[in-house]
Parts: C-alpha cells; sequence; structure tokens
C-alpha cells in the first residue's frame, strides 16, 4: 500500500487526489457505520473516524486541505444521502471531525512515530492519545451541541449515555481499524514474503488458534447473553501468541464484530431501556477485550524480535555481520553430518597486506574496508553458502553442492570484483586492495572433519601468499 504523491506532484494535483481518495473512502466507511444505527441511537459501529486517523496517520501527505475537504465531503454526503437533515449531518461532520483534528494534534504534539507502533509503549501510548484527546473531544462537543438541534436522535434526558456510548465505541471503532490500517502490510512486502517463502509442508496447527477463534464466535450466536462476551477471550489470547498484529487484527476485527452484533440484539429483542442500560458496559467489555491481545500480541512481537536480534549478535561478527568463528564451525559440522554422497567446497580468505593498510591509513578506515570486503563477498555467493571472519583480515567459505570448477570460478569472480572495486575513503579519496585465497574441494560422505579442511585451505592460502598475492590457489589432494 503506497500513495504516489511525492514532492514533484503539483500541490493541486495532491489535493485532488486526496480529496477524491479521502471522500471516496469516508462516503463508503459512513454508510458501513448508517447501517450498523439500530432504531433511533448511535450507530453500533462507526469506523470512519478511525479510518481518517489511520490514513491520514499512515499516509501524511493525504493530511492537506484536499484531504480534509474530501472528508467533510464524505460525512455530509453520506448523511444527506440517507436522509439525514443538513443541519444535524452538519453539526455531526463537525464532531466526526474533531476526533481526528485533537487526536493528530497530539500525536504530533508528542511525536508519536506510527511506525514504532509495536515497540515499547508506543501502541498504549497512542490509545492514551486517542481514547483521552480525539474520542473525549469528540464526544464532548457532540453532547453539548447535537440533542439541542431540530430533528436530533440525541435527547437531553440521556445526556450520561449518550456521551458514554460515544466516547466508548469511539475507542473501540478505533482499536478495531487502527492497528488494521497501521500494519496491513504493503505490495512490497508481500511479493517479498511470497518471493522468500521456502517450499514447504502445510502446517495445519497455524490454523488451529483461528479455528478455535471461529468456534467461540460461533458460540456467541447460539447461546447469547452477557456471559458471551468471555467467549473468545482464550482462543484470542491463543492468536495473539501465535500470529502477526495484522493477522490478529483481522481476527480481532471479526470476533469484536460478530460478539457486539449478537449481544445488541439479544438486548433490543428484550427491549430499548435494557438495550441503552446495557449499552456502554457491554461497550467497555468488548473494548477490554479487543485491547488484551493487541497487547499481548505487541509485547509477544517485541520479545520474539528482540531474541531474533541477539541470538544474531551471538552467533555473527558486530562490525562485518558475517558469521562468528563459532557459528561458522556450527553450521558447518552440521552441513557435513547430515549430507552424503555430494561435493563441497573451503574457501580461506585474507585481505593483502592489511596490516600496512591499518598502520597508514588507522583502525577506521581498515574497519572500513573489511565492511566493504565483506558486502563484496556476500554479492557474490548463493544464499545457502555459509561465510564468516575467523580472524582479523581472515574469512572462510562453505560453498555447499557445488563442482570444483564453480567453486574456483566463483573464487576468481570475489578475487576479480575486490581487486577493481574502489573503497571511498572520505569524500574525495579512494584505495584499492586486493586479497589471496586458497580452496579445498572435498566429496562427502569421505571428508575429514571441518577444522582438518580448514586446514587445507590455509595451507593453499599460504601458498598464493608466497607466490605473490592476489591469485586463488587450490589445495593439493
Amino acid at each position: 500500500m503506497k500513495l504516489h504523491l511525492n514532492c514533484l506532484t503539483p500541490p493541486t494535483t495532491r489535493q485532488s487526489i486526496a480529496f477524491v481518495l479521502i471522500a471516496a473512502i469516508i462516503f463508503c466507511f459512513c454508510l458501513i457505520g448508517i447501517l450498523s444505527r439500530p432504531l433511533t441511537f448511535l450507530a453500533i459501529f462507526w469506523p470512519a473516524n478511525a479510518v481518517l486517523l489511520s490514513l491520514f496517520l499512515r499516509f501524511p501527505n493525504l493530511s492537506n486541505a484536499g484531504g480534509w475537504l474530501g472528508a467533510f465531503t464524505g460525512y455530509m454526503l453520506a448523511d444527506l444521502l440517507t436522509g439525514n437533515h443538513f443541519q444535524l449531518t452538519l453539526f455531526l461532520t463537525f464532531a466526526n471531525l474533531i476526533n481526528t483534528i485533537i487526536s493528530l494534534f497530539f500525536m504530533r504534539y508528542f511525536q508519536v512515530n506510527y511506525h514504532n507502533y509495536n515497540k515499547g509503549f508506543t501502541f498504549l501510548t497512542m490509545i492514551a492519545i486517542i481514547a483521552g484527546g480525539g474520542c473525549l473531544a469528540s464526544a464532548t462537543f457532540a453532547i453539548f451541541t447535537v440533542p439541542y438541534i431540530p430533528n436530533t436522535f440525541m435527547t437531553t434526558n440521556r445526556l450520561f449515555i449518550d456521551f458514554g456510548m460515544w466516547w466508548i465505541t469511539e475507542i473501540m471503532n478505533a482499536l478495531i481499524m487502527l492497528p488494521l490500517i497501521l500494519s496491513m502490510p504493503t505490495l512490497l512486502e508481500i511479493k517479498n514474503s511470497f518471493r522468500n517463502r521456502r517450499p514447504r509442508a502445510l502446517l495445519l496447527n497455524k490454523f488451529f488458534p483461528a479455528i478455535a477463534v471461529a468456534l467461540c464466535v460461533l458460540l456467541t450466536s447460539i447461546f447469547t447473553g452477557p456471559g458471551a462476551i468471555l467467549y473468545p477471550l482464550a482462543a484470542l489470547i491463543w492468536a495473539a501468541l501465535s500470529y502477526q498484529l495484522f493477522t490478529l487484527a483481522v481476527i480481532n476485527a471479526v470476533v469484536i464484530l460478530a460478539t457486539y452484533y449478537n449481544l445488541n440484539n439479544f438486548y433490543l429483542a428484550d427491549s430499548s431501556v435494557a438495550y441503552l442500560s446495557t449499552a456502554i458496559s457491554v461497550r467497555i467489555g468488548l473494548t477490554m477485550l479487543i485491547l488484551a491481545p493487541l497487547i499481548l500480541c505487541v509485547i509477544s512481537r517485541n520479545r520474539h524480535d528482540l531474541f531474533k536480534e541477539v541470538l544474531y549478535l551471538a552467533n555473527h561478527d558486530s562490525l562485518t555481520h558475517a558469521m562468528n568463528r563459532r557459528y561458522f564451525f556450527e553450521q558447518g559440522e552440521k552441513y557435513l553430518n547430515s549430507h552424503t554422497e555430494l561435493t563441497f567446497s573451503i574457501i580461506m580468505l585474507d585481505i593483502d597486506h592489511f596490516k600496512r593498510l591499518n598502520d597508514q591509513h588507522g583502525h577506521y578506515i581498515g574497519d572500513v574496508v573489511l565492511q566493504r570486503f565483506s558486502d563484496i563477498v556476500r554479492d557474490n555467493l548463493r544464499e545457502d553458502d555459509l561465510f564468516a571472519r575467523i580472524g582479523g583480515e581472515e574469512f572462510v567459505i562453505l560453498l555447499s553442492n557445488i563442482q570444483a570448477e564453480d567453486a574456483h570460478n566463483i573464487a576468481e569472480r570475489i578475487r576479480n570484483v575486490v581487486e577493481i572495486t574502489p573503497i571511498k575513503v572520505d569524500n574525495t579519496n579512494e584505495l584499492f586492495i586486493t586479497v589471496s585465497i586458497g580452496i579445498n574441494h572435498q566429496n562427502l560422505p569421505d571428508a575429514p572433519n571441518l577444522q582438518y579442511l580448514i586446514n587445507q585451505a590455509d595451507q593453499a592460502l599460504y601458498q598464493a601468499k608466497q607466490t605473490g598475492r592476489n591469485q586463488v590457489v587450490l589445495a593439493l589432494a
């Protein structure tokens, strides 16, 4: 999901595009809300405000004069075309827009970045701002204006109830729509996930949390009553620990709307008094039901990402991001023990005259050289090849399932690219390096242990150094 409204697009064009997009989207979501409005009460589900806020957060280039005018137009048209009166529609539109205006103001005032919604307390901060800012302001404006307008559906006899229903429903709508839109993957991310997905058997246990949620939702429609609000809780917790935030947000939305619909029908079937007397408590309960799995999912994802980061740092060199010695030996031995009747190659690499380079240019430039060298090597390897830094300027590669000639070609290509690629020292100066390479080619399952194979490749590397450097030498069988 990406909107191409960059700085090269003329301002009038940007505003026109924003107007059309926002007007159409808000109009459609307003119709959904209007259709959910029971009798003469407030809407059960009014997603338009949360959608508008989410779009302006995710796509700031839509938040221009055209976008705001489009939002105003969408709100007005939806109400007027469904038979509402102009003055009432106007004040309802202002109440809706106040939600987004106040929420955006405080988001920007406190410099809350939606991109970090899944880090630390950012998500809770966003919800607190929306609940205590935009939703509260919107509900307050509504009860002080809408009940006093001709043809209104709100009365002064139930101001507290209408205020509570408006406020908590706006919070609930935000909890449903905000995670959906903010965590929605872009088209590029979807393409990359399909491109990088490795073929594997379909694991049915991945669907078990979603199936459990579906069964609990079915129960709420069969055994409807006050307790139905808790039916999906355990299944939602399971889903929160199993899925990414976007997937959970989709499940959350379906569960809440289905439960909400069943409970409202249950109380409306009794009487309008029963509906009004329970509406606020039901919506508060559903809000808590949404919030708990979302927070749990964010915490779970944070811990998962932190674990991956710590594991990566434990297994890789922090400067070059190549494998460290321990992890290379662990993965290399695993490869040798789990494969038979395959050929592979061990390649040792050593940057020529690296100590002299460090003495002449300093250790910072030496680090830059090591980083750039590692990038070059990685760019010339296959995805499954192992690459590690095992010493200061010494590196090792394990090329799996490869013929000797192909391994030699890869080593020569690396040597050649390293030789001709300039490394920028600063804005004006560049330097060139060379690398010496030793190769040991072997067959499985008769290959000796990994350390012995590396020693042989190291002997070939030593020979390359002794005979002039900047060359590839194959170890003798």
